[in-house]
């Protein structure tokens, strides 16, 4: 805390039943192998600041039980954020997942906001409370988390052998750089109500995206003919390439 360090676990079972308990909360670098991680009222992981979890072959859950002080804050299960009270450097946060299996029983499963990071995910098995994957956008600043308007999130998710299901919601002050490779499958949408943030798609020759709702990108770079439509569109740069 308050300069870093390091914190290393392999193996156990470590349970949290108080709100605002995460299951682990990084301001430093934290490792997690083969462990059991269970967040009863809680979010699961948290990453502050410029600091990082990596976590392999974990079995995660978390179950955010509501906002800790008032309804600015979003609930969710995995939360990467800066809240500019000193705890942790300013600059960008890492999440690496390899292996196991993340659960949300509430919430989104990701949530960004005033602050930079890279997500890296490998052949995780994930559960969703919700319809949202990922939430990248600023907040009210009630907490102090950056200046309203100019606090969200800038995000690249780096998504190797992968399935992703879930929608993607990037707002007007955010942006998302989203590579799919290594046989990644994507089953959801981007933005399905309209295009607000910068979002580059990046979908390898080996990787596929199905949609399930209208999807609405600044850059798109791979084939479209690993895309399946269902009916569905998707718009890059505001023109309708499906």
């Amino acid at each position: 805390d308050r300069g870093g360090g390091t914190v290393n676990v392999n193996g156990g079972s470590y349970v949290t039943n108080g709100t605002g308990s995460p299951a682990v909360y990084s301001t430093a670098d934290v490792s997690v192998s083969d462990a059991t991680l269970i967040a009863n009222n809680s979010e699961a992981v948290v990453v502050e600041g410029k600091n990082s979890v990596s976590l392999t072959d974990c079995n995660v859950t978390g179950n955010m039980t509501g906002t800790y002080q008032d309804d600015s804050e979003n609930i969710h299960n995995i939360m990467i954020y800066q809240s500019m009270s000193g705890d942790a450097e300013v600059g960008k946060a890492n999440f690496t997942a390899e292996g196991g299996s993340i659960t949300a029983k509430s919430g989104d499963m990701f949530y960004v906001t005033n602050t930079d990071c890279t997500i890296s995910l490998k052949d995780v098995a994930f559960k969703l409370a919700n319809e949202v994957f990922l939430r990248v956008e600023g907040n009210s600043s009630g907490r102090g988390w950056g200046q309203e308007g100019s606090n969200g999130g800038d995000v690249v998710l780096n998504a190797e052998k992968q399935r992703i299901e879930g929608q993607i919601l990037v707002d007007e002050i955010s942006s998302l750089k989203l590579n799919l490779t290594d046989g990644s499958g994507f089953t959801g949408c981007i933005n399905p109500d309209g295009a607000e943030g910068t979002v580059d798609v990046t979908l390898s020759k080996d990787s596929t995206w199905t949609l399930t709702g209208d999807s609405y990108v600044s850059s798109f770079t791979g084939s479209t003919d690993n895309i399946t439509a269902n009916s569905y569109h998707l718009y890059v740069d505001g023109e309708q390439v499906l």
